[in-house]
């Protein structure tokens, strides 16, 4: 069997272009920071745009509009309208990640225009629940689906025994290396950072064309993503108006100089994520592996052709050896609205969506392509057997599964789309050469701090 899966990244879900929509997101990002005080992506084709989703539905059913840009939503919206007639969703779509969450956040702030279901990716869960614009989804009985979800998923979703929204996709990491390449110069798979500095050292010293991979400074999801994994995530957060940041501390600052010192050996290149430059040293020999979330398998076997059935799936390297430990990168979830008419019926429409084996048919198929966050498809013998073109007869699946399984839970702040923001000018110096990772920790350090100050945080530091 032969599946795709893009999980969130993949589909605009989780992940960003290297040049974030700097005014939207300040907007948003004053919108939810103001609320706080006071007490353009273009969606991936095969995204809805809301004509057919929510047609044909039976007269008299509850109307529920629900804000979604992934592929294949509109699917699964059809099934589930089909197979429940007492409830009528149409689906909207209002843009992708950063543009819906500013029209989101105008529309609560207007008090007008709202939908009653919207696509929030994970980090942006804290943001809307700082401005008690989520429903707690507990009262109506959906905690009854934790035990069929990843518990990284689940965990960023609740604060305490509430429940803000219901978990969709992940984005676990694993090392994804082109096992020709490797095997050419004698690189065994390394299982911990250390092994890989070596592998790096050995691999340029045969080829001073070649890097081991692509390290983005700018892409600030994989970047965390990997600080997740190697227990430097810079964020602390458990509800209310104290959080904190930490961007030199001896996690972070040995994260950051690890990667450096690849950087300045030029033993990593710093292209742009997703870019035809990305592509092409994947699959030119330029790099020989790649730090992937599961869904990006499926948009790199679209952009490579020389090397299609030689890449594999290993676990990331670890910090000490004997770890098993992965981040996430990527993924999102489904949030009731507050002001809502209809948050039963919504609450019943978000679980069905995000833990029912008949949407999950429809969201692991190849239109949609989403990594799941569900249990019984993650674990499962069929869906951890499949297999991609670009992997040839491996089972990456089965690799990415159990680094679902492993995740570092992240604490994301309620401030992420200003840090989003912020992230790409002041790494910016990182990719041309003219900064050092660390001294970027240090400046973003006391940018963020300075910012969330001001927006009323107590903030907390290392």
């Amino acid at each position: 069997m032969t599946q795709g899966y893009a999980g969130g990244g993949f589909r605009s879900a989780g992940r960003r272009p290297r040049r974030l929509i700097g005014l939207a997101a300040t907007a948003v990002a004053a919108v939810l920071l103001t609320a706080c005080g006071s007490g353009s992506d273009t969606p991936p084709p095969g995204s809805s745009t809301g004509q057919a989703a929510g047609a044909g539905c039976a007269a008299g059913a509850v109307p529920l509009t629900f804000w979604g840009w992934p592929a294949g939503y509109d699917l699964a919206v059809k099934q589930f309208n089909t197979t429940h007639p007492g409830i009528c969703v149409k689906l909207e779509n209002a843009g992708a990640t950063t543009a819906e969450y500013v029209k989101l956040s105008d529309a609560l702030k207007a008090k007008s225009g709202t939908p009653d279901v919207a696509t929030i990716e994970y980090f942006e869960v804290p943001s809307f629940e700082i401005t008690n614009s989520l429903v707690d989804l507990s009262k109506y009985g959906v905690g009854a689906a934790k035990k069929d979800v990843a518990p990284v998923a689940w965990a960023q979703v609740t604060r305490g025994s509430a429940l803000y929204a219901m978990p969709v996709d992940l984005g676990p990491m694993a090392l994804y290396y082109n096992s020709k390449a490797f095997s050419r110069h004698g690189i065994p798979v390394p299982a911990t950072w250390t092994a890989f500095a070596a592998a790096a050292d050995k691999l340029h010293a045969a080829d001073p064309k070649a890097a081991i991979t692509n390290f983005d400074p700018e892409s600030t999801q994989d970047v965390l993503a990997l600080m997740q994994q190697y227990n430097a995530f810079p964020f602390t957060y458990a509800g209310g108006q104290k959080l904190g940041i930490n961007f030199t501390g001896p996690a972070q600052t040995a994260f950051a100089e690890y990667w450096q010192k690849l950087i300045d050996k030029k033993e990593v290149t710093t292209a742009a994520d997703f870019s035809p430059a990305q592509w092409s040293n994947l699959d030119s020999g330029v790099n020989a592996a790649r730090l992937s979330p599961a869904w990006g398998p499926v948009g790199m076997q679209l952009n490579v052709k020389k090397t299609i059935g030689d890449w594999r799936a290993a676990p990331l390297p670890q910090v000490t050896a004997g770890q098993n430990l992965s981040g996430n990168w990527g993924g999102s979830a489904l949030a009731v609205i507050a002001g809502t008419k209809h948050a039963k019926e919504a609450a019943q429409f978000v679980q069905w969506f995000g833990a029912s084996q008949d949407s999950w048919k429809i969201l692991s198929g190849k239109v949609a392509g989403a990594f799941p966050g569900y249990l019984p498809l993650l674990n499962s013998t069929t869906f951890q057997d499949s297999t991609l073109e670009i992997s040839g007869d491996s089972k990456p699946n089965a690799v990415f599964a159990k680094a679902a399984q492993n995740m570092v839970n992240p604490q994301w702040p309620p401030i992420m789309t200003a840090a989003l923001t912020q992230w790409t000018s002041t790494f910016a110096g990182v990719s041309k050469g003219t900064e050092t990772l660390p001294e970027a920790f240090k400046t973003y350090q006391q940018q963020m701090v300075k910012y969330a100050k001001d927006q009323g945080f107590t903030v907390t530091e290392g």
